[in-house]
């Protein structure tokens, strides 16, 4: 079945808000779960479920996030990559978020695809040597930025359940202020700015401190002007300019772009070395999912267990149609 067939699965995985990248949860699934469901036939999908639940490694990639490490401890070997430390108070930040906060699995599933792809590229670039310089300045630029937004959105999430828990510190107004963002998409987050003022006050920092996010930090700045447009490589100078004519050598660019890989890499080690995401952790939470959405939508509504088939034939033909596959 083409990618692009599979729009049932893709429609009920949408309603829970997640994304799984095929490294963890693997195509041939969807494709089951999409031809299950397009049976209208409950014996098909009850029969899918104990399969699921009895084997779940046949439709769960759970060496996925070990072949994430891999790539990650692969990149950290690099020899440029261990020039760069990260400042002390990012390892500040990094052992807060790490001891005190928790990021939801389905959030760490929504993120990982991007996570995994920004690894690839990376990857890709330290290994290969007949690249050109313009390209390779392109793919870190865009690289950078989007190192900072997987950041920025890992932050926000752990920030927000920390707080939520902490009420106790909800008197200040930007933490207030951070926790009434509607976040209506699955990416939106709060600005640099309001992350770096609800750190410095739980953390008792300066908002100038020489994390990623500080006021004048540069990791911030530059990720601001990329993200902006307001940022370009010029080859015949050999340096990124601003259209305000700032300018920055490749070896400053280069700095900070290692810094934040290295910010992300770490804090990410340290999440799985926590067993925060490991393999019994992950196929849990899928088989919650498959029979948390069957439980709502057909065991609640049964008044009569004969009325089973009809309301399931009836819930997948409204999926079929909010599909738009009908």
């Amino acid at each position: 079945m083409e990618e692009e067939e599979a729009k049932l699965i893709q429609y009920i995985l949408k309603e829970f808000g997640i994304n799984p990248h095929s490294i963890l949860l693997k195509q041939e699934t969807t494709h089951e779960i999409e031809r299950v469901l397009r049976t209208e036939q409950l014996d098909e999908l009850l029969k899918f479920i104990k399969t699921f639940c009895d084997d779940p490694e046949k439709y769960i990639n759970v060496n996925g996030i070990d072949h994430c490490s891999e790539l990650i401890k692969n990149i950290s070997e690099n020899v440029e990559f261990q020039k760069r430390k990260i400042s002390e108070d990012d390892e500040k930040i990094i052992n807060f978020l790490v001891e005190n906060t928790t990021l939801e699995l389905k959030d760490f599933l929504d993120m990982f695809g991007q996570l995994y792809f920004i690894l690839q590229v990376t990857d890709q670039l330290e290994k290969t040597k007949n690249l050109s310089y313009v390209l390779k300045m392109s793919l870190l630029m865009w690289c950078f930025v989007n190192l900072y937004e997987l950041i920025l959105l890992n932050i926000d999430r752990r920030l927000r359940s920390y707080l939520q828990k902490n009420s106790e510190k909800n008197g200040d107004n930007y933490i207030k202020k951070f926790l009434e963002i509607a976040r209506e998409r699955p990416k939106d987050h709060a600005t640099t700015g309001l992350i770096n003022k609800v750190l410095c006050e739980i953390l008792s920092l300066n908002e100038e401190n020489n994390s990623i996010f500080g006021k004048n930090s540069k990791p911030r700045i530059i990720r601001n002007k990329i993200a902006h447009y307001n940022l370009f490589y010029d080859s015949e100078k050999n340096k990124l300019v601003s259209s305000n004519f700032e300018e920055y050598s490749v070896e400053d660019f280069l700095e900070n772009y290692y810094l934040l890989s290295n910010f992300l890499l770490r804090s990410f080690n340290m999440m799985v070395a926590n067993n925060k995401f490991d393999k019994d952790t992950m196929i849990q939470f899928f088989k919650e999912t498959f029979c948390k959405w069957y439980h709502y939508h057909i065991l609640n509504n049964i008044q009569n267990p004969k009325q089973a088939r009809e309301i399931y034939q009836k819930l997948v033909r409204k999926l079929k149609k909010g599909a738009g596959t009908e």
